[in-house]
């Protein structure tokens, strides 16, 4: 039986959970609490493609059919081309704007999410097993 990093349900869920975080009307909470404090909103882009990064790898990692580091590539690209389309996404779509700063977090965090995935023992089970 497949572990749960390696089944593509965490990733396609966490996929709808970035597009709708990214798709909320901040008008109201913007300048309260703690989205007030400076750069916040930069870390939690950066998480969110970490995250997705990481499950999306873990999820193909468990498939075999291609070489660690060209995967390591696609889903730092694929989770950049992702951010940046949320970008514009929310420039046209939402009442928020382009912000290459956000941009540059989901490309960082998508590149570290791979990164560490590649890396991590979870989804690994052909090593170290007795």
């Amino acid at each position: 039986m497949k572990s749960p990093l390696e089944q593509i349900w965490p990733s396609i869920a966490w996929t709808a959970i970035v597009f709708f975080l990214l798709s909320m009307d901040t008008s109201g909470i913007e300048g309260r609490g703690l989205l007030d404090i400076k750069g916040l909103d930069k870390l939690i882009h950066f998480v969110l493609f970490f995250a997705f990064a990481a499950l999306w790898f873990f999820y193909f990692k468990s498939s075999k059919k291609t070489s660690l580091n060209w995967l390591l590539f696609l889903v730092s690209i694929t989770g950049s081309l992702y951010g940046l389309a949320m970008e514009f996404y929310q420039d046209f779509f939402t009442n928020r704007s382009f912000s290459y700063w956000d941009a540059v977090a989901d490309a960082i965090g998508a590149a570290a999410g791979a990164v560490y995935a590649k890396k991590s023992p979870y989804g690994n089970r052909g090593r170290n097993q007795n």
